[in-house]
């Protein structure tokens, strides 16, 4: 198991995360409280992928000010995705899930990509999206440039930067955003 706890940059916030190591894969599980557009917004989200680190689904539950607010995302087979029941033909055959409030899901896609230093991975995701709590495709790129660095871009939004990770690849920096607070800790 490794834990991280993370301070959000941008406005006032925490996250705690967990990524356990189960018979089936993996598990990423968190809550994140954070100040969104004014309100108080407190998520728990629970993440499961398997070995390879590739999603298989995302539940959301909590509260965004006086909403509450709940999320179920599940992939059906190699490439059908469900969100909240419904069937969504825009995200099939998509890999990873990026959860926008929190940093814990860019681990599984950093694990998944598994990148030597000079190499770089594209990644189109399953994207809850924190400006309107919709989900939708997410074109990502990850460019390993050091043993705890890589240059991360979203085209869409011409958002670049460079993430820092520890030995596990769970983030430790998100410049601007989000800072792992303490060392982190592997064990039981």
């Amino acid at each position: 198991m490794h834990t991280v706890l993370w301070k959000r940059l941008d406005q006032e916030g925490h996250d705690a995360c967990r990524f356990i190591e189960t018979d089936s894969g993996w598990t990423v599980e968190g809550t994140a409280v954070f100040d969104h557009d004014g309100v108080v917004a407190n998520l728990a989200y629970h993440v499961t992928s398997t070995r390879e680190w590739e999603g298989r689904t995302a539940f959301v539950s909590g509260w965004i000010g006086s909403n509450s607010f709940h999320l179920h995302i599940e992939r059906e087979g190699e490439d059908t995705w469900r969100v909240t029941g419904c069937v969504r033909e825009n995200l099939t055959g998509l890999k990873d899930i990026d959860l926008g409030f929190t940093p814990a899901t860019n681990t599984s896609a950093i694990r998944r990509l598994n990148l030597v230093i000079g190499a770089e991975g594209k990644s189109e995701a399953v994207w809850l999206d924190t400006e309107d709590w919709a989900v939708k495709p997410l074109a990502q790129s990850y460019r390993r440039i050091g043993k705890a660095a890589y240059d991360y871009s979203s085209p869409q939004h011409s958002y670049r930067a460079v993430l820092l990770v520890d030995s596990f690849d769970a983030v430790t920096e998100y410049p601007g955003l989000w800072m792992r607070m303490g060392t982190g800790s592997v064990g039981s």
